[in-house]
C-alpha cells in the first residue's frame, strides 16, 4: 500500500470514455492543488506525484492513471 506524510487516503475508480476503459489511482491528500493558493506547495505536490508513480512501477500495477484530490474546501 502506498503510504505517505501527505496521502490521506487511497481509492481505486475506473474512467469511462467511448473508446476505452482506463484504472485510476485516487488520492486524498492534505495538500493544496490550486497553484494559486498562498499555500501552495510545488515541492511537496511534485514529491507525492513522484511517489505515487514510483509505487506505480515497483508494484506493476494494471492502473494508469493517478488522480490526486485534496481534502480542502474553498480553494480560490
Amino acid at each position: 500500500m502506498l503510504k505517505s506524510l501527505h496521502i490521506l487516503s487511497v481509492s481505486y475508480a475506473v474512467e469511462v470514455s467511448a473508446s476505452a476503459m482506463v484504472d485510476v489511482m485516487v488520492l486524498e491528500t492534505n495538500l493544496h492543488l490550486n497553484s494559486r493558493h498562498p499555500d501552495y506547495d510545488r515541492d511537496a505536490v511534485n514529491a507525492l506525484v513522484s511517489e505515487a508513480r514510483a509505487y506505480l512501477k515497483a508494484s506493476a500495477s494494471h492502473v494508469s492513471n493517478i488522480r490526486l484530490v485534496t481534502t480542502w474546501r474553498d480553494e480560490i
